[in-house]
């Protein structure tokens, strides 16, 4: 696995011409409207296949909470583990949101 991510890499970073799987390959995913594409459901749909979680994000918003509760709850029921870093710095991220993560993501 480590040389399939390192191929991934090698194709989205340095040469696009090397054989890769897109599926370790990074990609740049921004909320499109036009298309139908919104970076929250790309989140929520690798959330739902995922083994265990580990999200960083500069800050978290009451709104990007709620719509990730239900997925977040449906993990939680499976048992899937995981981590969200986040921060109050600039008291950007929402003090709901926060509290609600502290509880476990129960709401």
């Amino acid at each position: 696995m480590i040389s399939e991510i390192n191929n991934g890499l090698e194709t989205a970073f340095i040469n696009s011409t090397i054989d890769s799987n897109l599926a370790y390959r990074p990609q740049f995913i921004t909320n499109d409207h036009k298309r139908g594409i919104k970076v929250l459901t790309h989140i929520e749909n690798q959330l739902m296949h995922c083994d265990e979680f580990s999200i960083s994000v500069a800050f978290i918003s009451r709104s990007g909470f709620v719509e990730l509760s239900e997925t977040l709850k449906e993990l939680e029921r499976r048992g899937i583990k995981g981590r969200i870093l986040t921060t109050d710095y600039l008291h950007f991220s929402d003090p709901y949101a926060l509290d609600r993560l502290a509880a476990g993501a129960r709401i």
